[in-house]
């Protein structure tokens, strides 16, 4: 037990490790693309080399917050609930159409 507890905190480890060197790689990755296109740009050059440092800050911000997969809806049950709801409608206008039920004649009381 204690093998695989040492595993996966290995594991967990070269995780992390890993998403900071990616997060470095990106962030390093912006500034010669910032640098690249201000170079490339002759009009507009000077504005954006004196914002490229506030464009690897926001990058940075983004890139050390971990990447989660966004919650979906699960389309089949979505639309096990849209037909049972359906199902349920249609029961209780049908219900509501029907004539009530007819009494049924009780005899006629005999007089003492």
């Amino acid at each position: 037990m204690a093998k695989k507890s040492m595993m996966s905190e290995a594991a967990d480890a070269m995780k992390s490790v890993a998403g900071a060197a990616l997060g470095a790689a990106a962030v390093a990755a912006t500034g010669v693309v910032v640098s690249s296109v201000a170079g490339a740009m002759s009009q507009s050059g000077q504005k954006l080399e004196q914002a490229a440092p506030s464009l690897e800050k926001a990058a940075a911000q983004k890139l050390t917050k971990p990447i989660l997969p966004k919650k979906q809806k699960r389309a089949a049950a979505k639309k096990k609930a849209t037909s049972a709801k359906k199902k349920v409608a249609a029961k209780r206008a049908a219900k509501k159409k029907r004539t009530p039920a007819r009494k049924k004649r009780t005899p006629a009381r005999k007089k003492r």
